[in-house]
């Protein structure tokens, strides 16, 4: 089962998120993500959007992949209702992953943070007792 929690962070916002698997964290950092930007409840699912990524580690795949959600919510002028990954797969040179981000047209009335980053910063991806756990730093 998926979740994801936040964490005290003195400027910016930090959260950890969980999965059976690293493709179930992801899910949940990008449920964290799409929250911290706009109250997910009242988006509805109307318009999806791909994305795809590809890096050498997981660390960079997560930031990439959430990177790339956050930059489609800008370019696109949308607020993204979930994220969900369609294909992940391990390569000789690294990780590729798919996913689709589904959402609508953004709304100032129900936006909440502007994210300007996904961020390297306290990045940690581990798989610990059966659990997958991924920590990111938003810059806001």
């Amino acid at each position: 089962m998926k979740s994801h929690r936040f964490l005290e962070h003195t400027a910016d916002v930090l959260f950890e998120a969980e999965g059976e698997s690293f493709e179930e964290a992801l899910e949940a950092a990008a449920d964290a993500l799409l929250e911290t930007v706009a109250d997910t409840e009242k988006v509805k699912a109307k318009e999806k959007v791909e994305i795809k990524e590809k890096a050498s580690d997981l660390g960079d795949l997560a930031v990439f992949v959430l990177s790339d959600i956050l930059s489609s919510m800008d370019a696109d002028e949308l607020f993204f209702k979930k994220f969900k990954v369609e294909e992940f797969r391990k390569k000789n040179e690294g990780y590729f992953l798919r996913g689709i981000a589904y959402g609508s047209p953004a709304d100032p009335r129900i936006g909440r943070t502007v994210v300007k980053a996904v961020t390297h910063g306290m990045l940690k991806v581990e798989e610990k007792d059966g659990k997958w756990r991924i920590r990111i730093l938003l810059d806001v």
